[in-house]
């Protein structure tokens, strides 16, 4: 189970994603702090496409907007063309 995120939340691991230099968080730290944001999203895959994927540049604040913004998907959908079957947020649940 996850924990639901407020907004201020899903900024600070967004921010924390895009620039992890110095911040003292183990790359798994990080990877656990982007799957906690992507599963917060109407659309987890989406989320995760804009962090990792599009290169337009964004603020965290931005980004988060952006992420919320997208039409809910529930990740059970998602085919597997898009996102493996062992990927992690298949099998993450909010709290």
């Amino acid at each position: 189970m996850a924990k639901k995120l407020d907004r201020p939340e899903m900024i600070q691991l967004v921010d924390n994603v895009m620039h992890p230099k110095g911040r003292g968080f183990t790359s798994e730290q990080i990877n656990q702090q982007l799957l906690l944001f992507c599963i917060n999203c109407p659309d987890p895959t989406a989320a995760m496409d804009l962090v990792v994927e599009d290169m337009t540049p964004m603020s965290p604040q931005e980004l988060v907007d952006r992420a919320l913004a997208c039409p809910p998907r529930e990740v059970q959908t998602v085919p597997e063309s898009e996102l493996a079957l062992t990927h992690p947020l298949r099998h993450i649940r909010l709290d």
